[in-house]
């Protein structure tokens, strides 16, 4: 049913906005004047990654124009981890693809903004909504099949460039940017303290070394195999004797308590049961995680947190740690598959994930995460 909502609502929309930009055409983005601008919304409401890759660009329009008012439209999931960013004014909460869309529309058409940016969105809601708000000047990717409708468009013809960097290619338009490229997400003191008060009423302190492992993600085809975080989960608590985080989300809960009851250590798993905004604090306590491609990994890299990424399925050099020193990656993709499509494909065996052993994380985590940060094997 989604698949046919989806098709009839994209050529409804064509239709629409072919005749609405006769009505009222885009205007060349040459014409808006920043120093008038004063509300600007963002659309970015798609995977808790796609967010937390955007937070530059919420930092450099800040930062450039510090009278703007920006918002931006989240899936209502990551409604908490971005309430507490300092450089949003308002959040507005996707309501997927339904009637809640035509309402959305409504209320957005009332606030009279001067911008709109889709940063990361699916069409053609992103669109429609972006129109609803009455501005003639969109900025939109220009593969979107309703590119017509914008003021101006953002290309990437370097299928390498990083997803930070793609995003604020649209903050440059408008003569916005930032001096780094660090994510943000802030973690109010309240949520730390209570991740604190987690960890100590189940392990009955606060761990010196808490290290975090993320075993599972958004799909199957971005994970590590689960006998390879076994066999790390067993060296680290043995080298360490470090309990250990497991970070999943209430559909993957069983196979992170599989995990946990196969680990000889103290564990505590998520599995769903903390809101986002406390997994970020909990992640906020650890001293190392060793994630597959997936939000918590995100996470990790925008809390500073020592992070070793297992990739396969993209190319780090796209969505990887960037610009970072807390944050290394194993990627075997290129020597282990020459598929070039498998985000599409959805690989049915993990052959590139498969391709990284356990002993070269461990190497890694001997050589890089213990001179780095002070660890050091107990006795």
């Amino acid at each position: 049913m989604s698949d046919i909502w989806h098709k009839f609502l994209l050529t409804a929309s064509k239709a629409y906005l072919r005749r609405a930009v006769r009505r009222r055409p885009p205007r060349p983005l040459q014409e808006l004047d920043v120093a008038g601008v004063c509300r600007v919304l963002l659309l970015n409401a798609t995977a808790l990654g796609d967010l937390l890759f955007s937070t530059p660009v919420f930092r450099a329009l800040k930062e450039t124009y510090p009278h703007w008012q920006v918002d931006v439209l989240v899936h209502p999931r990551y409604q908490d981890l971005a309430a507490p960013n300092p450089n949003l004014s308002r959040l507005w909460l996707y309501p997927g693809r339904g009637w809640g869309l035509f309402s959305l529309m409504r209320h957005v058409r009332q606030q009279q903004y001067d911008l709109v940016v889709i940063l990361h969105g699916n069409d053609p809601e992103a669109t429609l909504i972006a129109w609803a708000a009455g501005t003639p000047f969109l900025i939109g990717s220009a593969k979107s099949p309703l590119a017509f409708a914008y003021a101006a468009t953002v290309s990437h013809p370097d299928p390498l460039e990083h997803a930070i960097e793609r995003r604020l290619a649209y903050a440059r338009l408008v003569g916005a940017d930032t001096s780094t490229r660090h994510l943000d997400l802030p973690v109010p003191a309240p949520e730390r303290q209570l991740a604190r008060d987690i960890l100590v009423q189940h392990f009955g302190s606060l761990p010196d070394v808490l290290v975090a492992l993320h075993p599972t993600g958004s799909a199957p085809y971005k994970w590590w195999p689960q006998d390879r975080y076994a066999d790390l989960g067993r060296f680290i608590q043995d080298r360490y004797q470090a309990p250990i985080l497991i970070i999943s989300g209430k559909k993957d809960r069983s196979a992170a308590a599989e995990l946990a009851a196969r680990l000889p250590g103290p564990t505590l798993v998520t599995g769903g049961r903390y809101p986002l905004l406390t997994v970020a604090g909990l992640l906020s306590h650890c001293r190392l995680l060793v994630a597959n491609d997936s939000g918590p990994l995100h996470m990790a890299l925008a809390l500073g947190v020592p992070t070793i990424a297992l990739l396969g399925a993209d190319h780090p050099a796209r969505i990887g740690p960037y610009q970072v020193e807390a944050a290394t990656f194993l990627y075997a993709k290129d020597s282990a598959c020459p598929e070039p499509d498998c985000l599409t494909r959805r690989c049915p065996d993990n052959r590139c994930l498969k391709a990284i052993t356990t002993q070269e994380v461990i190497t890694t985590i001997q050589s890089w995460w213990e001179p780095h940060f002070g660890v050091n094997e107990k006795q």
